[in-house]
């Protein structure tokens, strides 16, 4: 409208110009009427400099996306009640629209058929691709959801005019195993701690029980107490395994009075249970850094590790809890750890129960030699341990996780000595200054890998805080993860976790040094004639040690690849969870959004009427006299 009033405004104005003073009484119809002219060429031409619009703009239709989640089905009571809700409240929004889509885990095009036989079984609530599918189009979002997304701040980048169709919820008791936390290997006879999450519904529940199985044994139970409506509670349990080296399938079962959703009460998650230890981290001279360091080697490997402390000359205690233990009895648990720290006395090495020779280690190694103590000052002088600093992290297996690192800004260490024979991991400088020198190398024979550390005060950038703890931990967790490769399991690949849900990728750890690996996959079934295998193609990025396939079905996978077998287990997908709704209805309050209407431009006879209309004026202006 703007476009059409300014046009129209210099046509006004340049035909008063023209003719304003041209009043000779026997001419006026006549100048009026080249007025008329002038002012109306003008103004054709200004709205066509303008693109101004040739017709009134219509609103445009909206696209509705349809949340084909699975969580219709739980919220919204039994599967029939749930699809009645969705088909009313699409049928509403489908006469509005000529374009349907499904969202959830991708975007599909659907049509009126497809809407009518649907039934919501997708494994996430991602609106995001719908919101980008309207932008592009230019058309408005009209969103059929249950109120539950997994992105719900998406709605505030759909265009105006968009909204938010949701039905009525009707609220049920329902009680949910929402995590199960639990290490993925462990050593045979361990107490293994199990941390589960437990969420409630719409409607508060009473008190319940939590328990466990392995391998369909009773393993322990824990009660759950009352919750109310969309509350959280955690339980801990501590689950004994048993001997002898196996994959054992550890299942929790929520049992609470009236709960109408049986399936989100079930978890299941393989552990390998090995008949080694799988970390041993053995200190001769124990200080701040092992605190630390055992810290980020718990987390970043979330294996079962030991920790052993040599407090004085032949006394040793078992860190934790400061038990006593023999030196004999460290050395044969370090002999048999798939991975062993060695920090102190890097000449200390496993022997045999024994004693009658050393143990050859086949899984991975790391030799710490730390800083020895500033020697006193005498009087009259200041004793001053030198101060090297981070350089930085040379091309190194390593290199790719340490990359961009804060080294300029974190705490000086103290050497111990210049590591040889591997490749450079992180190097240092003298204060600041000098030629750069190793601190950390890694070396891999055939798979065997060893790292050697150097120096001492790492412990100070964790405890600085901020981005020295973040630097901190990252290059530690990316030393033990790079460890955690070569710590003797020679699968080629296998699940980096102990179970997943539906959804969710599969994530994969490479075992070899192949960058292509190839897994059998097989779904059990009730017997072998129901087992389903397929073949997958697991494709690793130089320098990581991690790789990511699509989803699966729930179910548990026997896994086959170059060099051993593992499980896979994929539960039911979090859109079974009860969750508090995160998107309520709207009416697109920020206005319609309209279509682009036709611009006049586009058509031929404006053109053609300007210039008939200049014509005419010339013409006209010379039959009065005027030039």
């Amino acid at each position: 409208m703007i476009r059409w009033t300014i046009a129209i405004a210099l046509g006004i104005g340049v035909a008063w110009l023209a003719y304003a003073r041209s009043t000779a009484p026997e001419h006026r119809a006549r100048v009026l009427l080249l007025a008329l002219m002038r002012g109306l060429a003008v103004m054709l031409v200004a709205a066509l400099l303008f693109s101004a619009p040739s017709a009134l703009s219509k609103p445009s239709m909206p696209l509705v996306a349809i949340d084909a989640s699975a969580s219709w089905r739980r919220a919204q009571g039994d599967d029939s009640t749930a699809l009645r809700a969705l088909r009313t409240v699409w049928s509403a929004a489908a006469s509005q629209s000529d374009a349907t889509v499904l969202v959830g885990d991708s975007l599909r095009v659907v049509g009126n058929a497809d809407v009518a036989s649907l039934t919501p079984r997708d494994g996430a609530s991602r609106v995001r691709l719908a919101v980008d599918r309207a932008a592009a189009l230019g058309r408005p979002l009209l969103l059929v959801t249950d109120g539950e997304v997994d992105d719900p701040e998406s709605m505030s980048d759909a265009p105006s005019g968009s909204a938010v169709r949701v039905p009525t919820r009707n609220a049920r008791r329902d009680v949910a195993l929402a995590d199960l936390t639990v290490p993925p290997a462990a050593a045979a006879g361990d107490t293994l701690p199990v941390l589960a999450v437990v969420v409630a519904g719409a409607v508060a529940t009473p008190a319940g029980t939590l328990q466990f199985t392995l391998d369909g044994a009773p393993a322990g139970s824990v009660a759950v107490p009352a919750l109310g409506a969309f509350a959280t509670t955690r339980v801990a349990l501590s689950v004994a395994l048993p001997r002898g080296a196996h994959i054992t399938l550890l299942r929790g079962v929520l049992q609470v009075a009236g709960d109408v959703e049986p399936r989100n009460d079930t978890l299941t998650a393989a552990i390998e249970v090995g008949d080694k230890t799988p970390a041993v981290f053995v200190s001769t001279a124990p200080d701040l850094d092992v605190r630390e360091v055992l810290v980020v080697l718990r987390g970043a490997l979330a294996l079962p590790t030991r920790a052993y402390l040599r407090i004085a000359p032949d006394v040793w205690r078992e860190e934790g809890s400061l038990a006593p233990i023999r030196e004999s009895d460290v050395r044969a648990r370090a002999a048999a750890a798939g991975i062993l720290i060695v920090h102190g006395d890097t000449s200390w090495a496993p022997k045999r129960g024994d004693g009658k020779g050393a143990d050859v280690m086949r899984g991975a190694r790391a030799l710490w030699s730390p800083a020895p103590a500033t020697a006193l000052a005498r009087a009259g002088e200041n004793a001053r341990a030198a101060e090297w600093y981070v350089h930085g992290a040379p091309v190194s297996p390593l290199s790719a996780a340490l990359s961009g690192l804060p080294w300029d800004s974190l705490p000086p260490l103290t050497l111990a000595g210049v590591p040889r024979g591997g490749v450079t991991v992180i190097d240092v400088k003298l204060g600041k200054t000098g030629e750069a020198t190793p601190a950390i190398v890694a070396r891999d024979d055939g798979g065997a890998r060893t790292l050697v550390i150097s120096g001492s005060g790492y412990a100070g950038w964790s405890l600085r805080g901020g981005r020295s703890l973040e630097a901190f931990t990252a290059l530690w967790g990316t030393v033990f993860d790079w460890l955690a490769v070569g710590r003797g399991d020679q699968r080629a690949a296998r699940p980096s976790t102990s179970w997943i849900r539906n959804g969710d990728p599969v994530r994969w750890r490479r075992g070899g040094s192949d960058s292509v690996a190839t897994a059998v996959v097989t779904k059990r079934g009730a017997d072998a004639a129901q087992s389903v295998s397929d073949t997958v193609h697991i494709a690793f990025a130089p320098g990581s040690a991690e790789a990511v396939t699509s989803t699966r079905e729930p179910g548990i996978y026997d896994i086959k690849s170059a060099g051993g077998s593992s499980v896979l287990v994929v539960n039911a997908s979090r859109e079974w969870v009860p969750r508090a709704p995160n998107l309520k209805e709207t009416t697109g309050a920020r206005g319609a959004f309209t279509s682009d209407a036709p611009r006049l431009s586009d058509a031929w006879w404006p053109f053609v009427a300007a210039l008939l209309l200049l014509c005419g004026e010339w013409v006209g202006r010379r039959l009065v006299g005027l030039r």
